[in-house]
């Protein structure tokens, strides 16, 4: 029985720390005995007392040694696998959920709009008609996916125009078109009142819908304004200020914020807010920036000043409370795979909303606004891309090393891909991300992103993408670094494997089996930007399968190029598999057992069940 526990603990033993086995035990519990009792028992045989009490005594201490190592095990993200203990290293790490994400796409707004005649005789749109869209307007997509327009869409400037409606000759309407950047998911709000006797407590309040992108707006009844922050300490937060086409960051004391707290276990999303109770903003608690930065008067030396923005707050509380207070929270949920809709999908409005800023004859004009309401259509001229589905607890732990070597900064190629992998939600997903020097000017880099679509096959980021990515890697790099973001060039490949099968193996199994085995040891779809198809590893997995003697396919010849040429018809469901077109040599591209993919490019396993063939000679 003994043997048994002992041998299921050794099988059951990844890391040994205090490197003691049962028979380590027992052999050193045996020599104590035979020194300390001899006098009183001289047989410590298997089938003696003695024996069984050293076989008592040797399994705990055992047992108890496995599971001191189990501890330690739970100490290392890699080897932990006790949920709570997973969390925690998630956490420690800053990985904040495992949310799915929203899809993003630059929908294109129409409008017709009245024509009047310039100074200089022209038939021109009549912009002091023309309308500005606003944030918060709400799209419909056939496959019943929720987008919100997330920027103002300002038809006074910057639009494409073309002719609408002309009578004899003369033109009397303009279709005027603008792209906004459209959110998927659902907007929601909810309001909680918290009781005024819970002044010192750190108060929360768990929102009822998973998978939670956005905090849109959180403000409580005396229209105090909550910021959202990395942890209650935090003092100041960065607002950017919109100024004409360029836009600012100005610091801004946070007294009122909150911090965000996924629930990896059901995707639920809880809002913690400080504990203060604000009466300190009362004694001007603000500083004056000059104070910390200008040197004394009148002296001729000065030393090294830097500014921590949390100095621009003195104030010992950890954000002020919203005890007694009624909070209104909106916020924006929800999003995977089936959000990365196609062309054309977006074409329905379900909340407008809209102004006429620069009309100066509203009641004049109100029968124009009617009418330019009216004709205002919507349409998705390229396919929503960023949406994902929320990855397992065994996924994110893969994540763990990225996210712990990123920093506040970007120096190295790993802050920037660890910066790229920990992007919020709310601006996309990037699937795959790849930093290169750029050979020509040392302070840039060439930096390739690639999505997801729908059918979960890769695709180039959106120009919408590529601006939040821009957008959101701009507030961490350094002053003359420059970042290109280019796109990924796609290579989808095929496989193609002439074996010999040892008689006695059912040939259709052992087919069957090995194209199995590719896929399961080789991975594929783990492939990065850059990374080469490891033929030798192809080899090895078919040599290791039962049934099969040998390989007869040449190495430069086992991987095959998939193009437009290559699609077909699925005849289990009668839908036309397609792949990229673009092209490789895999006879040019092969050294030494691995067929590499040009500088920016990755490889594609699009179909696996009908991508890898095997002949059997």
């Amino acid at each position: 029985m003994t043997s048994k526990i002992s041998n299921k603990l050794k099988q059951e033993r990844k890391n040994q720390y205090i490197n003691r086995s049962f028979s380590d035990f027992k052999n050193e519990l045996l020599n104590y005995a035979n020194e300390k009792f001899s006098n009183q028992n001289r047989d410590f045989s298997e089938a003696s007392l003695g024996g069984m009490l050293l076989d008592f005594a040797a399994i705990v201490g055992d047992s108890l040694s496995f599971y001191a190592e189990q501890q330690f095990n739970e100490l290392n993200y890699e080897t932990a696998t006790v949920t709570d203990n997973i969390i925690s290293h998630l956490r420690n790490a800053g990985i904040k959920s495992n949310n799915n994400s929203p899809s993003s796409v630059n929908v294109t707004f129409f409008i017709e709009i009245n024509a009047k005649t310039d100074n200089n005789g022209r038939r021109v749109p009549n912009l002091s008609l023309a309308p500005l869209i606003k944030e918060g307007t709400e799209l419909t997509s056939n496959s019943g996916i929720n987008f919100t327009l997330v920027e103002n869409i300002d038809f006074s400037e910057g639009f494409f125009q073309e002719v609408g409606d002309e009578e004899d000759d003369v033109i009397e309407t303009f279709i005027l078109s603008k792209k906004g950047l459209c959110i998927s998911g659902q907007v929601s709000n909810e309001n909680i009142s918290f009781a005024s006797g819970s002044q010192q407590d750190f108060l929360s309040y768990e929102l009822s819908n998973e998978d939670v992108s956005d905090i849109i707006l959180v403000v409580d009844d005396e229209l105090n304004v909550y910021h959202e922050v990395d942890y209650l300490s935090q003092n100041t937060v960065y607002k950017k200020v919109e100024n004409s086409n360029d836009s600012y960051l100005e610091i801004i004391p946070a007294t009122h914020r909150f911090i965000r707290e996924v629930n990896f276990a059901n995707g639920r999303t809880t809002i913690r807010f400080g504990n203060g109770n604000g009466l300190v903003l009362k004694d001007n608690i603000l500083d004056n920036p000059e104070d910390l930065l200008l040197p004394l008067k009148q002296t001729e030396y000065f030393s090294d000043k830097s500014l921590d923005p949390n100095k621009l707050i003195n104030s010992n509380s950890l954000g002020i409370s919203p005890a007694g207070k009624r909070v209104q929270i909106r916020y924006r949920h929800g999003g995977g795979l089936d959000h990365n809709v196609i062309i054309g999908d977006i074409n329905e409005i379900d909340k407008l909303y809209i102004t006429f800023p620069y009309s100066n004859n509203i009641e004049d004009d109100e029968e124009e606004f009617i009418g330019i309401r009216n004709s205002i259509e919507v349409f998705n001229e390229e396919e929503a891309i960023g949406g994902s589905d929320g990855l397992e607890l065994d996924e994110l732990k893969l994540q763990i090393p990225n996210a712990m070597k990123s920093q506040s900064r970007i120096i190295t190629h790993e802050d920037l891909i660890g910066r790229i992998y920990t992007m919020p939600t709310n601006f996309g997903k990037i699937n795959k991300a790849a930093a290169i020097d750029n050979p020509y000017s040392n302070g840039s880099k060439d930096l390739y992103v690639v999505c997801k679509d729908v059918n979960n096959f890769y695709v180039n980021a959106s120009d919408a993408i590529k601006a939040n990515l821009s957008k959101y890697l701009n507030e961490y790099r350094l002053i003359g670094d420059n970042f290109n973001i280019l796109d990924v060039s796609i290579f989808n490949f095929g496989i193609k494997l002439e074996i010999r099968v040892a008689s006695g193996f059912d040939i259709e199994t052992v087919r069957s089996d090995l194209a199995f085995r590719i896929v399961e040891n080789m991975r594929f779809d783990n492939l990065q930007i850059g990374e080469a198809i490891d033929t030798n590893g192809i080899i090895n997995v078919a040599l290791n399968t039962d049934g099969v003697t040998a390989v007869l396919t040449n190495q430069e010849n086992i991987v095959m190029t998939k193009s437009e040429t290559d699609e077909f018809v699925d005849e289990d469901t009668d839908n036309v598999l397609s792949y990229n077109n673009n092209l490789f040599d895999p006879i040019s591209s092969y050294d030494e057992g691995f067929i590499y993919p040009e500088p920016g490019g990755i490889f594609e396993m699009r179909y696996t069940a009908q991508d890898i063939e095997i002949i059997v000679n």
